[in-house]
Formats: structure tokens, C-alpha cells, sequence
């Protein structure tokens, strides 16, 4: 009867641990989706009044200008995006204008069927609220709620908006609170693998916010685009990583090379091509590296730290009862391929440092 309550039990909790990696993601996409008024052509300085249609019902536009009306293409657009996303990711649609619309947002698997449901929702929404632009919390909701901290998969955000967050409008953050999140974002996104994508969608944005160019051009984590992605958009991106992180013996490994491990973020996303990564160590007093290896789809690569001090002597300085830490700084170069990423900026080796016991034998005569 044991045996059998055993057996049981053992399969609960295969069971368990099957049902729980099906339901954990190793890819999740996330679509900050503007739905505000300007999309439709609602811009100050329109001229006339003109009904537009939205999921099959009008929409009256006070001040239309048509060079501004993107909805529709900007609806297709997001769909096409969606479709080519891999069936293991999980997709997250958030439709946000002043506030983010949490009754709206919805989160599928990126399936035949899951895109099809999403696909239903996009063409199927409508909202007629004509107010102002609140990009702030949009990012803030994401990352809050939609991407877990130190998560063992990497997530991707789409940013689609047609204009500038809105400033002087209470209780949406001004703009400065804006612009001063947005330059703080890589210090969440990079440790976490939050890569995010803004999509300029008209030429509008730049002229209502001159500082959000700045604040893209050099940022680290956000790549700007430019138009409406007609025709879908996969991210110029192969992510890997390079790991270190292991325990090096310093009297066998002395003036060795030392193997570092590439490890794709996705499987189905190898590395194309190959690509340069410059390896350098963080000034110490004991090892140099400096060092431009080659990436190429293996899984390991090697660099070998160049003591400054011959054996002895640096086994004399090493502290024994602790083990001594390097770290290892990582530098893209240009490669063969522009869709490689290098996800992470350093890694660490640890030198264990451990004395030879000595042996003494004594020959009494």
C-alpha cells in the first residue's frame, strides 16, 4: 500500500512540475498600445469635423486632419506584429490613453488560437474618450505587474504611440516625471532582460516632446523606430549571454585559459553569423584581461587571465580563508550580423586560494 500511495504521489507532482513549466513563459511580449483621440486624426489645428468609423460605428472627430488618422493601419499593424511571434511566448496587449485601460489589457499564448482571440479584441475595441496622453504609467503598469523581477526568461516591450505624453494635465504626470522615468528605465530593464522597442508613429513626436529624442538616442535599453511597422516587426535581436560566476583553482589553473559559457536566451533565436565581444577585467592588482573573442554559436568561449606576479609570490597575496573576485567587463563590437545582442555587461571568476599542506616526516636514527 506504501508503494502504491509512493507512486501516487510521484506522479502529482510530475504532473505538477509538467503543468508548471507549461505555464511559464520563457518569452514575454508586452504591447503598450496608445488609443487616444489624436490616433484617429484628432490633432489641434484640424480644420473640419469628420466621422470616422471605429469596430464598425462612427466616431465624430471635432478637429480631423487626415495626415494624423493611423488608427487603422496602426490596428493592422499591431496584428501583424503579434502573428509573428513564437507560439511558446506570452503576449500582452495594454490599450492605455490617459490612464492605463486595466479592464481592457489582455494576455494570451502566442498560439493560432491565442492570436486569434487577441486579433478579436484589437479590431473589436472602441473607445470615444477624447483626452490627453498619459505614456507614464503605461510603462509603470508594465513594470509593476507584467514583468517579474530577476525572471528566468527575457521580455520585449512595444511601445506604439502617435504623439508626446501630455503635459501640464493633473493627475497625469507632468513631463519632466516622464522624461525622468524614461532615463531611469534601463536601471530596471537591463537586470531583468526587458529589452523595449518605441514606436515613433508619426512625425508629431518629436516636434511635441524635443527631449524624448535625447533620451532615446542614448539609451541603452530602448531603441527607437521610426513609422508604422507595416507588414509586422520581428526586433533586430538574437539574445545571449556570457556566464562566468565559477571557482577557478589558482595553483592548477595558473596562467590558464579559463572557459566562459554563451547561452542563448531563446533557442529558437541562435546566433547568426559571428560576433566580436572585447572582454576586459576591472582594474585589480593581480590579473589582467584584455581580450577580443569570437562568438559563433559554440556554447563555451575562453580567455585566459594574465597574472601579474609569479606563482609563488601571488599565492603569498591571495587571502586564503576567502575566495578573491574579478570581474570580467563585456563590450560588443560590430559583427557580421546586426541582429546579435549581447544581453549582460559582466560576469565574475572566483581564485580559491589554497594552501599545500606540508607533510613532515621525522627519521629518528
Amino acid at each position: 500500500m506504501k508503494h502504491k500511495l509512493l507512486f501516487l504521489f510521484s506522479l502529482i507532482v510530475l504532473f505538477s512540475v509538467l503543468s508548471f513549466a507549461q505555464e511559464a513563459p520563457y518569452h514575454r511580449v508586452v504591447y503598450l498600445w496608445d488609443v487616444t483621440y489624436s490616433t484617429h486624426g484628432g490633432y489641434m489645428g484640424g480644420k473640419t469635423a469628420k466621422h470616422v468609423m471605429v469596430a464598425g460605428e462612427p466616431m465624430k472627430i471635432e478637429q480631423y486632419n487626415s495626415k494624423y488618422d493611423i488608427y487603422d493601419k496602426l490596428v493592422d499593424a499591431l496584428i501583424e506584429c503579434i502573428k509573428l511571434q513564437n507560439p511558446e511566448s506570452e503576449i500582452i496587449v495594454v490599450p492605455f490613453n490617459d490612464k492605463v485601460l486595466v479592464d481592457s489589457i489582455w494576455r494570451e499564448r502566442g498560439t493560432i488560437n491565442g492570436k486569434q482571440i487577441l486579433e478579436k479584441h484589437i479590431r473589436g475595441f472602441r473607445n470615444q474618450e477624447q483626452v490627453k496622453t498619459n505614456i507614464h504609467d503605461a510603462f509603470e503598469y508594465a513594470k509593476e505587474h507584467l514583468f517579474t523581477p530577476q525572471a528566468k526568461y527575457y521580455s520585449e516591450l512595444f511601445i506604439f504611440t502617435d504623439g508626446g505624453h501630455s503635459d501640464n494635465c493633473p493627475p497625469i504626470p507632468s513631463r519632466a516625471t516622464f522624461h525622468k522615468m524614461l532615463r531611469n528605465w534601463c536601471s530596471f530593464a537591463e537586470p531583468n532582460s526587458v529589452k523595449g522597442y518605441y514606436f515613433l508613429l508619426t512625425d508629431y513626436v518629436y516636434r511635441e516632446d524635443p527631449e524624448l529624442e535625447n533620451i532615446l538616442k542614448t539609451s541603452s535599453c530602448i531603441i527607437p523606430i521610426f513609422g508604422i511597422p507595416t507588414g509586422g516587426f520581428v526586433p533586430p535581436v538574437n539574445q545571449f549571454t556570457i556566464k562566468g560566476d565559477q571557482l577557478i583553482n589558482l595553483k592548477d589553473q595558473y596562467n590558464q585559459p579559463v572557459k566562459l559559457s554563451v547561452a542563448l536566451n531563446d533557442i529558437n533565436r541562435p546566433i547568426q553569423g559571428t560576433e566580436k565581444v572585447h572582454i576586459y577585467a576591472t582594474a585589480n592588482p593581480y590579473f589582467d584581461v584584455d581580450e577580443t573573442v569570437t562568438i559563433d554559436g559554440k556554447a563555451t568561449i575562453e580567455v585566459t587571465p594574465k597574472p601579474k606576479y609569479e606563482l609563488g609570490e601571488l599565492q603569498k597575496q591571495l587571502p586564503v580563508d576567502e575566495n578573491y573576485v574579478i570581474t570580467l567587463n563585456f563590450e560588443q563590437l560590430k559583427g557580421e550580423s546586426p541582429v546579435n545582442e549581447l544581453v549582460n555587461r559582466s560576469c565574475e571568476l572566483r581564485y580559491v586560494n589554497k594552501r599545500q599542506k606540508t607533510l613532515t616526516i621525522t627519521i629518528k636514527q
